[in-house]
């Protein structure tokens, strides 16, 4: 995702590009226009990055929803004069826990997968069950579960049980749906099938492909346009992953206001630069033109 998104600012004229790196990251290629500040273990992230922010035109923070990460960088940077090229943090926060990313959804009819906290789970639904974090990235510590045997020897191993969120497991194609996202308005760029497979009883992404046909597009631009106007603060890059059954509507899984796996193949497969898109939204509504229809798999180590 990263060397996407350098690869993409790299190739627009009259950008120079800071890059923050931890410092055991190695072999990153970066175009002439950038340069790397390498942040060792013993700095303080925060301290660095309110320093720096005040020198750039525009912040792209890149940083998981996990234990309120994304919240957190979000807050720093909006309090800083350099405007960020990300969804709000009050936006962020909703989407960064699954519960109630749900409860917004479905409260304004969108169709979401029901779901409670593991410790007010009372058998509201029957197994199986899909158990995940709330504020979980991709399919870290999620479990297929079959009855409750299962669920109580997971239990015991989970240190904060209310920091899980337990729902019906729904059978369908996994889908992510690439967009952009401002002010109340959405855009769809393309529909993506995200390969997902149980193996120990732990869902495992494997790879996805960019840009598949879909005969839903409508559809889809749809439900991005109701979820722009529930959750305004949705900004930029956005992802949104759904489970889409044979003969009903698709259900929103989650929502990430921020770069996934699907966004570094989406410039090879329609042949349109994200990145310069985001930054000319900073002014204008943007124009989505595609020069290719290819499908592109992205394969996750």
């Amino acid at each position: 995702m990263l060397t996407a998104l350098v690869d993409e600012l790299g190739s627009i004229p009259n950008i120079q590009l800071t890059v923050l790196l931890d410092w055991r990251i190695e072999g990153v290629k970066l175009p002439d226009n950038s340069k790397i500040v390498r942040v060792s273990s013993q700095e303080n992230i925060d301290g660095l990055l309110s320093e720096l922010a005040d020198n750039f035109d525009f912040i792209w923070p890149i940083a998981p929803e996990m234990q309120g990460e994304l919240v957190k960088i979000t807050q720093l940077f909006e309090k800083k004069i350099s405007p960020l090229l990300t969804s709000s943090s009050q936006a962020v926060a909703i989407c960064s826990d699954k519960l109630l990313t749900a409860q917004y959804l479905s409260g304004q009819g969108i169709a979401t997968i029901s779901g409670v906290q593991l410790d007010q789970f009372t058998h509201q639904f029957q197994a199986p069950w899909v158990l995940k974090p709330k504020d979980g990235v991709g399919c870290l510590d999620s479990y297929y579960i079959t009855d409750m045997s299962e669920l109580s020897l997971i239990k015991k191993n989970l240190t904060v049980v209310s920091d899980f969120l337990i729902q019906p497991y729904l059978k369908g194609d996994v889908l992510s749906l690439s967009c952009l996202f401002k002010e109340g308005q959405a855009w769809l760029l393309c529909c993506n099938r995200q390969f997902v497979v149980i193996k120990n009883g732990q869902f495992k992404l494997e790879s996805c492909t960019v840009n598949i046909n879909t005969d839903r597009e409508t559809e889809y631009q749809q439900l991005i346009n109701q979820i722009a106007s529930i959750i305004t603060g949705l900004s930029g890059y956005v992802g949104i992953d759904i489970i889409q059954p044979k003969d009903s509507p698709a259900a929103v899984l989650e929502i990430n206001p921020r770069l996934t796996t699907s966004y570094a193949g989406i410039n090879q497969s329609i042949g349109f630069n994200v990145a310069k898109a985001v930054i000319e939204m900073s002014e204008n509504a943007p124009i989505i033109k595609k020069t290719k229809n290819e499908q592109i798999v992205v394969s996750i180590c």
